[in-house]
């Protein structure tokens, strides 16, 4: 692929439907769209939002399961609108916040959304055309109706490398969501580097979204490289472990993206061992840390598959990738076992650094703030200036992310830096726990996170899931943890939970769990 021929989204899918216009580009419930077709849509998309008054910079919210048409609303970016993709999980008071935030024109909704959206319009003074992905109804222009009225043609406004694409809104796991610009020139870039750098993608691969696509996980594996390198993407409208084998099984899907809990939930499947899977080339696997008994029970299961780790963000892009081959060398000698741990080297021309707290280089095998800088990390953070010159300084992007880097390169996430733990006067790193928890047998998920107290100022908590079928109790579990820890990072307070809370993406939401065990007095001053 020439990329020097693209600076900007709309030249994707121009190439695209030239190239392979008959192709499937999605496969979804609702039946195939080709790449010709996606072309023509998006082009129908942009000529109707220029007819009802928009022009550069103007953003459009989409809020919705993944189908076809969450693309197209991406493809708002060809004549230099703006998609704001939302969270569908997010209660009417957690949505407000990303609306008024991005002062959107227009939002694109499936009809089960309509009305969360109908109850918060007196607040979104904003918002002059409501889009509904179904039948017309009060107040709602149907999607449809509003395509066939356009003009199928090249919209005649551009966008420029540097214009920004999307604003997609972080996760909140640190506090209120903020807006990462995400321009053109960054996403292209990222996803060069994931199809030529790192997934090495080709137009006869099948992939499988089912990661959400108003999360960056499913933006950058789907939005781009996936349709980019002209391979067909099966769609699913959300996660199902048996939805997902049967997909995988059925056509012929060769790269699938998957956070570790999603993982799990496939390996759970007693027909998961006796499937014909062996088409899966790739399984690639990011956002959030995995137990090492899974990830080899996983690598056991998919055995010819191979297994891509990354590290990344919202911010960042993607970063770092452990390699096919980083995970056999690791299988094939357990003196290297270790480096399954980790989330792979820096690759596509980007740089980590770690810094210790005074923002100097770390020394080497230290922990300390994780920073990045590449061609892929965001532009900033919607109308907030401050926040970001917090977050990019000199050209560097700081995560909020702990971690080491060893001297082969290997980057190792230590734990978020708010999650860190100081209990008297001590750093205790919520991963080391988590990890040396889930060696106990009787344990399915665990979350460790910190609550007040009167003398160490924070004690080590953690909430654990047990397996089905299993009993245990506190003292059990911090025995078994105290052989493995000192004592100071071993939890003084177990809390058994039938559930942990997670984002849409399946990562813990630990802000959660410290709100609801804020008040140690209910527990103890432990010991």
């Amino acid at each position: 692929m020439d990329w020097s021929k693209l600076r900007v989204w709309g030249d994707i899918a121009r190439r695209n439907a030239t190239l392979a216009g008959h192709k499937p580009a999605f496969v979804s419930a609702r039946g195939s769209v080709s790449f010709a077709e996606v072309n023509a849509r998006v082009n129908r998309l942009n000529n109707a939002l220029a007819g009802l008054g928009l022009g550069h910079g103007d953003r459009v919210a989409i809020l919705s399961r993944n189908r076809p048409e969450f693309f197209e609303v991406y493809g708002v970016a060809k004549s230099a609108l703006v998609a704001v993709p939302l969270n569908w999980r997010l209660a009417a008071p957690e949505l407000l916040h990303p609306l008024q935030d991005s002062g959107p024109r227009v939002i694109v909704a499936e009809p089960n959304f309509t009305p969360l959206i109908d109850a918060l319009r007196p607040e979104l003074a904003s918002i002059a055309h409501f889009i509904v992905l179904g039948e017309a109804t009060e107040g709602w222009t149907a999607y449809e109706d509003l395509l066939a009225g356009a003009a199928v043609d090249e919209p005649r406004a551009e966008a420029e490398p540097d214009d920004a694409l999307c604003l997609s809104y972080s996760s909140g796991t640190t506090g209120i969501p903020k807006g990462a610009i995400i321009t053109h020139r960054g996403a292209l870039n990222n996803c060069r580097a994931m199809i030529e750098d790192m997934l090495g993608l080709t137009q006869d691969d099948v992939g499988l979204a089912v990661m959400p696509l108003f999360h960056v996980g499913g933006m950058w594996y789907h939005l781009f490289p996936s349709f980019a390198s002209g391979g067909t993407t099966i769609m699913l409208s959300e996660f199902d472990p048996r939805a997902v084998l049967a997909a995988i099984q059925e056509r012929g899907v060769t790269q699938v993206h998957l956070v570790p809990t999603m993982i799990g939930a496939l390996l759970d499947q007693p027909e998961v061992c006796s499937m014909e899977l062996r088409q899966l080339r790739t399984l690639y696997y990011a956002a959030s840390s995995i137990p090492l008994a899974l990830l080899k029970r996983a690598i056991d299961v998919f055995r010819h598959c191979g297994f891509v780790q990354s590290f990344g963000s919202t911010e960042a892009g993607s970063v770092t990738a452990l390699l096919p081959e980083d995970h056999a060398a690791a299988i094939r000698d357990p003196a290297r076992e270790s480096l399954l741990l980790s989330c792979g080297r820096p690759y596509g021309g980007a740089q980590v650094e770690i810094r210790d707290f005074s923002g100097a280089p770390a020394a080497q095998g230290s922990i300390g703030d994780i920073a990045v800088r590449s061609d892929r990390i965001m532009a900033g953070y919607w109308g907030n200036p401050a926040a970001s010159a917090q977050t990019i300084v000199g050209g560097w992007l700081y995560t909020g992310d702990l971690g080491y880097l060893d001297s082969a390169g290997y980057l190792y996430i230590v734990d978020r830096k708010h999650d860190m733990i100081v209990t008297g006067g001590e750093n205790v790193y919520p991963r080391e726990v988590e990890d040396v928890l889930y060696q106990n047998p009787k344990l399915a998920e665990v979350a460790v996170f910190a609550i007040p107290d009167p003398k160490w100022v924070q004690r080590v908590a953690a909430a654990v899931v047990l397996k089905p079928g299993c009993t245990s109790t506190a003292e059990e579990i911090r025995q078994r943890a105290i052989e493995r820890l000192a004592s100071y990072k071993c939890p003084k307070t177990i809390l058994f939970v039938d559930s942990l809370p997670k984002n849409a993406t399946g990562k813990i939401l630990k802000k959660e769990l410290r709100r609801k065990y804020a008040d140690w007095s209910t527990f103890g001053t432990g010991d």
